[in-house]
């Protein structure tokens, strides 16, 4: 057989390959397969690959007779056959180099991997001819638009936009094709030279197919091929190779780790290894034996295996988030449940993208689709307009931070995010700012810009709409709202409640065996406290979980294990059991209940993602007055103090003319047999009109339109 191998090159041999296959070109690198026209790179030895369905370098040929499948399976395996003893040889080495030590172990290794990388060059020299274009008087096509700088040619000037390009002939190439990833575009090269450069740097990668590509080359190729899946499969196939060398290297590394962490442990001791999590989460899980007779290659057939329980595939998914430090709230996202779903319909035998594959061209494209959605986003401005909200906030540092974001009926974009702690409080800096943003999204697109209701913030809107005539000032509905709960908690009836139910929450959750024994016995396992959407809402939220859990906290400071501690001897103890068994105390609790609950709704309302405030919260509010006068039964005397408290933010509000245009507007109250037509609600909507239409015919039309349709 060694005989046979060393005679293939030989004049009057004749590989059978070719009653297939038609070459391509002079050298015979090309060859068209004579069954389903592919035009297979890499010579005779890869068509035959093609025929015989080897996995791994080139897709099947599945229109090829059975007989001539066959033939060429046993052809490449006698090729192959030739290699037997020189692993074999490389295998007994192995096994009496296994009792060395540790870094002998280590190093004999990695000179496996590498005898084993250069036999395999050898075996491919006896079929592929590996020599390089430069000995058959090749010249480069890349030379004719670039200059040499040294003699090395390692340095090329660009004819077009003068750039001096350092690596090669190879690397200015790149820069010709704008293939990003190691070296800048060139913007001046003409278009033909442009697809040119691409076409040759296309052939050129495909033409390397039969080396293990470099990690760059890959992710480079996957952000500019636009070649069809069928060269997407085998730059795969190259990934999914490497993943399985990596795979194997890490599964020894593991287990020589492994043995040095055991190894002085007696299994007697009791005590355990400890791992560092670095080392085990460098390394890839161990594959199962049942496995490794898989292919890497994606097959879309299901395999034999056993099919995993739910609880098992739960395991696994939880297993990724914990250890991948994963943030749990990504599993609400509907692209993981789009993906559940996707690889659900595949089937078995789908290998996960290597990070070279996320990391390039599908990364480009989803950037590509993004900036596509943005283009439409911004377009649709033109037509509904959209609104400028400038949240601010405060993190850790103590800094007071901006977020500038656009909404609109298709959804809320983010701008940018500025450090405002040095002008959170001036209006001219605050005015600007918001100029600044209003330009950039053009005034034109802007309705209103909204902000929070402080002087500061107050003093800039009113700038910006001295300047910007088309546009309003509105100040946000939530944070108005939560300043008037504010203001509820200086009335004295409701402040003599809060304080008192902050001393009994103080009070028990200061006390692990206190908090224990309610949660345990009297309520259920519940807590007391309960988080909103402001603090002043939890305030009031907290309340109301006292006045639900009133019966349970009676009984909690009558019974004996009370009695019996050393927490009922204190003089706040004794205080806090007074509040408690008060039944004054609970009917004024009850009393500032129904005169804020109907706000809290509307808060809540308003802070919700689910629903848009601008149509319906000048009603809300309006039906809000409504309910806690009625709770009160029209007594003045007990709705008057909160009524004020809303009066006194209702005009720089709820009076403003946009959320009273929304109103008029809206069908869903305009055709309501209760809806109220009331003064300020066209005064409101008339000056939107003004202030919103430049054409002067047309405020006219639209305000008869108004005078007719009430």
């Amino acid at each position: 057989m060694v005989e046979e191998m060393t005679s293939l090159r030989s004049p009057g041999y004749s590989d059978p390959g070719w009653e297939h296959g038609i070459a391509q070109d002079e050298r015979k690198k090309k060859v068209k397969c004579n069954y389903c026209g592919k035009i297979v790179s890499g010579g005779i030895y890869r068509l035959k690959q093609h025929l015989a369905r080897v996995s791994g370098e080139v897709t099947y040929c599945d229109k090829a007779p059975e007989e001539v499948y066959l033939k060429m399976r046993e052809n490449l395996e006698g090729c192959r056959s030739n290699k037997k003893p020189r692993q074999s040889e490389d295998d007994g080495h192995a096994y009496l180099n296994f009792h060395q030590n540790d870094d002998d172990e280590e190093e004999e290794e990695h000179a496996g991997y590498r005898s084993k990388g250069k036999q395999l060059m050898s075996d491919r020299n006896l079929v592929i001819n590996l020599a390089p274009l430069r000995s058959l008087g090749y010249v480069d096509p890349g030379w004719e638009h670039g200059v040499a700088q040294d003699e090395r040619k390692k340095k090329v000037k660009c004819n077009y936009c003068e750039k001096i390009v350092s690596g090669g002939i190879n690397r200015f190439k790149q820069h010709l094709a704008r293939i990003p990833g190691e070296v800048a575009p060139c913007k001046n090269a003409p278009e033909e030279v442009y697809l040119k450069i691409k076409e040759n740097m296309k052939w050129h990668r495909t033409g390397r197919r039969h080396r293990r590509p470099d990690a760059k080359e890959i992710s480079a190729f996957y952000m500019n091929s636009d070649n069809d899946d069928e060269e997407d499969e085998q730059d795969e196939d190259a990934l999914h190779r490497m993943n399985k060398e990596n795979l194997i290297i890490g599964e020894k590394r593991l287990s020589k780790d492994l043995r040095k962490t055991f190894r002085g442990i007696s299994p007697g001791s009791g005590s355990e290894p400890s791992l560092r999590r670095s080392r085990l989460d460098s390394v890839v899980p161990k594959t199962p034996k049942s496995q490794k007779a898989l292919s890497y290659k994606q097959v879309k057939v299901k395999t034999g295996s056993s099919k995993k329980t739910r609880k098992e595939v739960i395991s696994a998914i939880c297993k990724f988030f914990y250890h991948a430090g994963v943030p749990l709230h990504a599993a609400n996202s509907p692209y993981f449940h789009k993906m559940l779903e996707l690889v659900g319909q595949y089937g078995q035998g789908l290998v996960g993208p290597p990070t070279q594959l996320i990391s390039g061209r599908f990364l480009q494209e989803e950037i590509a689709t993004i900036k596509n959605y943005l283009a439409e986003y911004k377009a649709s401005w033109a037509i509904t307009g959209c609104s400028i909200k400038a949240d601010s906030w405060r993190d850790a540092q103590g800094r007071t931070l901006i977020n500038i974001l656009v909404s609109c009926p298709h959804g809320t974009y983010f701008v940018s995010s500025v450090d405002a702690t040095d002008m959170v409080d001036d209006a001219t800096n605050l005015f600007k700012l918001l100029d600044r943003v209003v330009e950039e999204m053009g005034e034109e697109n802007v309705v209103q810009v909204i902000t929070e209701n402080t002087p500061s913030y107050k003093a800039a809107g009113k700038m910006l709409e001295e300047k910007r005539r088309s546009l309003f000032w509105t100040p946000c509905a939530a944070y108005c709202i939560d300043r008037m709960l504010e203001d509820f908690i200086r009335i004295k009836l409701v402040g003599e409640c809060m304080e008192k139910g902050q001393k009994i929450t103080k009070f028990i959750y200061n006390r692990i065996w206190l908090l224990n024994l309610m949660k345990k016995e009297f309520t259920q396992g519940q807590e007391l406290l309960r988080p909103a959407v402001s603090r002043c809402a939890s305030s009031f939220a907290t309340l109301q979980s006292l006045l639900d859990h009133r019966i349970g906290l009676k009984r909690l400071f009558q019974s004996n294990k009370w009695l019996s501690s050393r927490f009922s001897k204190s003089d706040k103890g004794k205080e806090v059991e007074k509040i408690v068994l008060n039944a004054t105390f609970w009917k004024k609790v009850q009393y500032v209940r129904k005169s804020v609950d109907p706000l809290v709704q509307v808060l809540q309302k308003v802070d919700s993602v689910e629903s848009l405030s601008m149509p319906s919260i000048y009603n809300d509010m309006y039906r809000a007055k409504l309910a806690i006068r009625s709770t009160h039964g029209d007594d003045a005397r007990k709705y008057g103090p909160f009524w004020a408290v809303i009066d006194n933010h209702w005009s720089s509000l709820f009076h403003h003319p946009l959320y009273m245009a929304a109103y008029f507007l809206n069908p869903s109250y305009r055709y309501r047999s209760d809806f109220l037509v009331h003064p300020e609600v066209v005064r409101g909507l008339n000056e939107c009109i003004v202030r919103l239409e430049p054409d002067n015919m047309r405020r006219i039309s639209a305000s008869m339109q108004v005078k007719l349709s009430l």
